[in-house]
Formats: C-alpha cells, structure tokens, sequence
C-alpha cells in the first residue's frame, strides 16, 4: 500500500521468507491472497509480480475510490470520539514531518496509516475491505510517480483540511477533501501510466 514494491516487480516466495525471517509457508498463502485481490499478476514464465496499472485501470480505481473512501469518511466523521480525533491528530502531525523531511517512503507510509485510521472508524468491515483492497492494486504506482516535495505538500494541504472538519465534526467537508486528495494525485499517476505505456513495446500489427 505504501509503495515499498513498485509496479512491475517480480516477488519470490523464497526471497521475501529470508527478508520476513519467517516460513515460505505464509508467505506463499499471502502471495496467493494478494493475487487473487488484484494486487498481483501471474507472468508468462509463471513468477509473480506486482501488477502494473493502464491509464484506464487507475481511472476505474480512482472512481470507486472517490465513491466508497468519500463515503467511509464521512460516515467516520460521526462516529469519531475525541480519543479517535487525538489519535488522528497525531497521525497528521507525523505527515507533516515526513512532507517537510523530504522522505517519500516515510510520507507514503504516512499517509496510508493516516487515512486508514479514518476509515477505521466508520465501523463497516466490508467498506474498509473494498478500500484496502482498492489501496493493494495502486500504491506501488503511486510511490513510483508522485515521490516529489511539490505533490507532498499540495496533498499535506488536503490533509490538513481533513484534519479542520473532523474537528469541526463536518462530515461533508471532511468527504470533499478526500475526494480532492485522490483526484489530485491521480493526475500526477496518470501522467506517469501514460509516459510508461508509451514506453511499453508495440506489437505489430498483422496483415491479411
């Protein structure tokens, strides 16, 4: 979710048990999982790797992520108690730092356990499923094409914003910053899919 694999990257079971120190055993049952969710492809020689989105893959993704993360927000919003809104503040507070320092993979980090801890709230299991489902199929691509101070700061923005009306108990508010965050980003990804499908071979085409 956080973009430490990137779109493309072939995964071993084996390799990733070493890193984990743990049995290839869940390993693979995670592997399999992730598949299954989208967040992973078979290849032609039968590895793994993390999926790479097309520009029409990030525009279904971004659709029903402003439709159902817009929706688990504001249903958070009145839900949230004032240990939730502590909580949370804190979060921020750590974005802030990580969007300052510069540190891409400490801000993308962030930023995924900031607006998981929103969602959380809202108390529906299978909503923050499809969320998390959602967030599996496109952080790699995010931390591959918005690592930059100028988009960290423009999202910090939003987030502050979020961060105002959840005080303020303003679940609409607290929805459209949430939905202004993922479009925004989704211009810089989007950008960054079309230069790489440009780049991807061409097939030729076949003559009758």
């Amino acid at each position: 979710m956080s973009g430490v694999f990137r779109p493309g990257q072939v995964l071993s079971s084996r390799g990733l048990a070493e890193d984990l120190k743990v049995s290839a055993m869940p390993v693979r049952e995670a592997l399999t999982r992730l598949t299954t969710e989208g967040a992973l492809e078979n290849t032609s020689s039968r590895t793994l790797r993390l999926r790479v989105l097309r520009p029409q893959d990030l525009d279904e993704i971004c659709a029903i992520r402003i439709e159902i993360e817009g929706m688990a927000a504001e249903r958070a919003t009145a839900e949230m108690t004032a240990k939730d809104i502590f909580e949370i503040r804190k979060l921020n507070e750590e974005l802030t730092a990580a969007a300052d320092s510069g540190d891409a993979d400490w801000y993308l980090k962030a930023n995924a356990t900031f607006h998981a801890a929103i969602y959380k709230v809202c108390g529906w299991p299978l909503l923050l499923g499809m969320i998390e489902r959602l967030w599996l199929m496109v952080g790699p691509s995010i931390r591959a094409s918005v690592p930059d101070r100028a988009h960290m700061a423009t999202s910090q923005g939003f987030h502050d914003q979020i961060m105002a009306a959840l005080d303020a108990r303003d679940g609409a508010t607290v929805r459209r910053a949430i939905v202004d965050d993922i479009t925004t980003a989704a211009k810089d990804i989007r950008a960054f899919l079309n230069v790489e499908t440009d780049k991807s071979p061409k097939k030729e085409a076949k003559h009758p």
